[in-house]
């Protein structure tokens, strides 16, 4: 699985960011975008996105437009219901309970939300709702009967208190360094021995980095060249996961993406695809580049020119509308015009040279 936003317009690629997405400075709601990244999700060995969501015009639609992407190509969907607002207090419960019976009258039978035999829904910041309110919203939602509604809890201690009032747990723990945050791995071992005992779903997550600075933060999680994610991966395994939750597909501002990006190219797809099983191989290489200038100059999707994968392969390295040959056509016509421009200029001034000089 990987966490999965969906909030992106123009404008967010202007402020809070080191690296723009090969695919430019896109809008979420772009069906053309939407179908390489679920594309690029599957030749890696994605399954399933986590896909962030409250009811809003321009959530909504978004979360239309990869459901509709998500049938044509066959990825499965999981929600995460941000509960949280931007000054990460929680929002009322009714709001959440209203939102989440909106998302199931809309999706509730949608086979793209079949991942555990019902939909399944993150609700993210639990720990800052009081018990009544969790209590409150599994009943206007009818959990576990119409959904399985997931806890985000950060502890062992923390789950075990409320456990009867979740149908398990997917801990965001996007900071945290397995090489060098100690008991990283008894943490996540921890809590899921304790979500399993209780008889829930634990959803192990999967770092590939972080960067706190760009939102007034300090903490900075190297990424290692892919040697972060490895470990991480490897600890998400040792816990005895329903899934293992990327983190993430395309958060930037906190720079923990896999998806192609200026900076990495397709390097974080070519390790997940090694850790998971798929086709690292078939992966075209793609030389670092350093973070634009200004994220303000958003990259081309049909500029770079990749080499063609191996026959039957996941093409990674197809850009977003393009075949690889415009680019050349358009090279060559372009010297072509140079040189027949520069042989005239050099006749013209042989032919008033040999008619010597003009009369006043």
């Amino acid at each position: 699985m990987a966490y999965y936003y969906m909030w992106f317009n123009k404008s967010s690629w202007t402020h809070s960011k080191n690296d723009l997405p090969m695919l430019g400075a896109y809008d979420s709601t772009d069906k053309a975008v939407i179908a390489q990244q679920v594309a690029w999700a599957k030749a890696a060995g994605v399954n399933v996105f986590i896909a962030s969501w409250k009811n809003t015009p321009s959530l909504d639609l978004a979360l239309s437009e990869l459901v509709a992407e998500c049938h044509r190509q066959g990825l499965r969907l999981v929600l995460i219901y941000e509960g949280l607002d931007v000054n990460r207090n929680p929002i009322p419960a009714t709001r959440v309970g209203a939102d989440i019976s909106w998302f199931l009258n809309q999706y509730g039978s949608d086979p793209v939300f079949d991942v555990f035999g019902k939909p399944a829904v993150i609700w993210s910041g639990t720990w800052k709702f009081s018990g009544a309110d969790i209590a409150t919203v599994r009943a206007q939602v009818g959990a576990p009967s119409r959904l399985l509604l997931l806890g985000s809890e950060t502890s062992a201690a923390g789950y075990q208190a409320r456990a009867p009032q979740f149908d398990g747990d997917a801990y965001y723990w996007s900071s945290g360094d397995p090489i060098a945050t100690p008991g990283y791995q008894r943490r996540l071992t921890d809590l899921g021995h304790a979500v399993h005992a209780a008889g829930g779903l634990w959803l192990a997550p999967v770092t590939a980095g972080f960067d706190g600075t760009l939102n007034g933060g300090s903490m900075v999680v190297d990424r290692r060249d892919g040697e972060t994610l490895t470990q991480a991966w490897t600890d998400a395994m040792a816990t005895g996961p329903d899934g293992l939750a990327v983190i993430s597909w395309n958060e930037y501002t906190e720079s923990s993406y896999i998806e192609p990006s200026e900076s990495y190219g397709y390097r974080y797809l070519q390790v997940l695809s090694g850790l998971d099983g798929a086709s690292p191989a078939a992966i075209p290489t793609v030389p670092p580049r350093s973070p634009s200038a200004s994220a303000t100059q958003p990259a081309s999707p049909t500029a770079r020119v990749s080499p063609a994968p191996a026959a039957g392969s996941p093409n990674f390295g197809a850009p977003l509308g393009s075949s690889g040959s415009g680019f050349d056509t358009w090279a060559s016509l372009l010297v072509a015009v140079i040189v027949l421009g520069g042989l005239g200029m050099l006749a013209l001034t042989m032919r008033r040279r040999s008619a010597g000089p003009a009369d006043d």
